[in-house]
């Protein structure tokens, strides 16, 4: 199972907390303890992460997670991604994407330098004092490199990258994980360069698959190419591959006839992982829930018949479990918890 050094979450934390989220009811809501992400040789697991920056995406409404001067609503990245499914090669949708970031926000410049056997894909902040440690534009390079390659089927290959910044000490060794190429740091500008051979390779996936992709948005852009074929998340994967509601999971002997393979070998596999197929429901449930909380205006009631059960008294005690709060305690309690705004912060 893939892992992340404290830096990622340590700069997840300050982007939120800048912005008025509580980081101690963030860091409690993921498991993690400041003694943890403030410790320079720990690592947490990646769904941590991952974890972590949905919360930070809810509670902002901002996928640029306070970053920037002003927000990119969530659900932005999903339909730029709808938009460029459907482009005849690779190229053709990094340029549609790009256009359609260039038209939607000033907060972040992305600009393609497209030359006879190489692509360059430069990106700058608006305010880049508002990501002194570049942690966000790391994070926006590992999500457009995993995204090429996720569309093409295999890892794009880089020919080399660049950043305008010195080289990190604390967690440079992270970049052969993210980028895996060559390197210069303290460069005029911050970019990736493509085999532009590569990207006239054409999209390989399909909506139906995409849709399955950002189901469980970011954790792919935050793990090796190798460790999407956990079972874990291959079984998520699937439960989550029509997103109905309210949610109806299939029989654990039926989502093995789908991986072809007797129940015992998949509970087997996914016990090697440290999970069983009733987590991993639960895990669905727990995360729909608190998207519902904290983004819509449904009842508990309502929110309960959404996610499968048959009680809203069952539901509570589940939530319970999860959070050690009911859900409305819950709700109102991250609402306590967003002391500020951004355009407070950003008057400072």
């Amino acid at each position: 199972m893939s892992t992340s050094c404290s830096h990622y979450f340590r700069e997840t934390i300050r982007g939120a907390e800048r912005c008025g989220l509580d980081a101690d009811w963030l860091m409690a809501e993921v498991g993690l303890s400041r003694d943890d992400i403030f410790d320079p040789y720990w690592r947490g697991k990646s769904e941590h992460l991952a974890r972590l920056v949905q919360l930070v995406w809810i509670g902002l409404n901002d996928e640029f997670m306070g970053f920037t001067e002003r927000p990119c609503k969530t659900g932005t990245f999903a339909m730029m991604s709808h938009c460029i499914i459907h482009e005849d090669s690779l190229e053709e949708a990094l340029i549609k994407g790009v256009l359609f970031y260039t038209l939607f926000t000033d907060e972040i410049s992305i600009e393609l330098d497209l030359r006879e056997s190489e692509v360059e894909f430069k990106l700058t902040l608006k305010r880049p004092d508002l990501d002194p440690n570049h942690y966000f534009v790391e994070f926006l390079f590992s999500i457009w490199y995993r995204l090429i390659g996720w569309m093409g089927g295999i890892s794009a290959p880089l020919r080399f990258a660049t950043f305008s910044y010195p080289r990190p000490t604390e967690y440079f060794d992270e970049f052969k994980y993210m980028f895996p190429c060559d390197y210069e740091f303290g460069a005029k500008e911050t970019c990736l360069v493509f085999d532009r051979q590569h990207l006239k390779r054409p999209i390989v996936r399909n909506k139906q698959e995409l849709k399955q992709f950002l189901s469980v948005a970011p954790l792919g852009f935050m793990t090796i190419p190798a460790d999407v074929t956990s079972y874990p998340r291959r079984v998520r994967t699937f439960l989550l591959k029509e997103r109905r509601l309210p949610l109806e999971f299939p029989e654990f002997s039926d989502v093995a006839i789908q991986f072809n393979m007797a129940e015992s070998t998949l509970r087997r596999k996914l016990q090697q992982e440290g999970i069983s197929y009733r987590q991993i429901i639960e895990n669905i449930r727990r995360d729909l829930a608190v998207q519902k909380l904290l983004r819509g205006s449904h009842s508990v009631s309502e929110i309960a018949d959404l996610l499968g059960y048959s009680e809203t008294r069952a539901f509570t005690r589940a939530f319970r479990e999860w959070t050690g709060m009911s859900p409305i305690q819950y709700r109102e309690h991250f609402k306590k918890n967003v002391t500020g705004n951004l355009s407070a912060v950003l008057d400072e």
